[in-house]
């Protein structure tokens, strides 16, 4: 049979005397930080100005200091108290709410006038593309020259069997449009040669290049070179230009201009933005 254990004689009155709670071990301090002193009595870490062991006593002449871990495991860590010290708080720095959407409004507004002049141009060109050209009429037309009964009128006379003809057939000479107001040039339709009947239209000289110079009606000019096909009829050409108050056309090239023939511009045809 298994024996009992033997009983202790206990005083009337008084119970049994409860087993002695031992304490829990304290917790293991961390390991020395980066930079720190290690003691080497009981390897514990001290801060550099330390001169002995916080933990031990041990002096601190010969520590090794603690080195710094490779960049990939660095972490930032708060240091945790020592004894006897206050924690510090570290104020963290927001935004105040306010000055959020006011700082996105000065950047949309910066943004804006940075790219207002591409802005612009996207929008007129999308205004071009749904709006339908509509034919316009010069107000004055002028010529640099004009040949006997070849005036510059007849250029813009909505005819295209007479022409206007400058008195000689270099290059250089032009035709300028007049508008009585500022309008929003897309395109020109030109009529080269004297006659739109081929018989006819290889008797003269034919423009085979022209310069376009559109002023606005701040003064500022735009420029564009247009190469036209030695062949009867009208040719279209894109030209988008705003407030253009005056349309220059300069022969730059001709066709047949030899043997004494004139360069032959039949009719011009200037068409706006509705």
């Amino acid at each position: 049979m298994p024996t009992r254990p033997p009983t202790r004689a206990v005083q009337p009155g008084r119970g049994e005397a409860a087993a002695p709670v031992r304490r829990r071990a304290e917790a293991e301090e961390d390991a020395p930080r980066p930079g720190e002193l290690i003691c080497g009595q009981c390897g514990a870490g001290n801060v550099p100005a330390r001169r002995y062991c916080r933990r031990c006593g041990a002096g601190l002449a010969d520590a090794p200091v603690a080195p710094k871990p490779p960049w990939w495991r660095r972490r930032r860590t708060r240091r945790a108290p020592a004894a006897g010290e206050r924690p510090v708080r570290r104020r963290r720095w927001r935004v105040p709410r306010p000055v959020v959407p006011l700082v996105l409004i000065l950047a949309l507004a910066a943004a804006g006038y940075a790219f207002r002049a591409e802005a612009s141009r996207a929008l007129e060109s999308v205004r071009d593309r749904v709006s339908k050209p509509e034919q316009t009429h010069a107000s004055a037309v002028t010529a640099s020259s004009a040949a006997p009964e070849h005036e510059a009128a007849l250029a813009v006379d909505g005819t295209t069997d007479r022409y206007w003809a400058p008195a000689a057939a270099g290059q250089g000479e032009f035709l300028e449009a007049s508008f009585d107001r500022p309008l929003r040039l897309l395109d020109l339709v030109v009529h080269p040669g004297a006659s739109p009947v081929a018989e006819k239209f290889l008797l003269q000289g034919r423009p085979s290049t022209l310069l376009l110079t559109a002023v606005g009606k701040d003064g500022r000019t735009t420029d564009k070179t247009v190469r036209l096909a030695d062949v009867p009829g009208q040719q279209r050409f894109h030209f988008a230009v705003s407030d253009v108050v005056r349309l220059r056309i300069t022969v730059q090239g001709a066709y047949g201009a030899d043997g004494g023939r004139a360069v032959a511009l039949g009719e011009v045809e200037f068409f706006k933005r509705r």
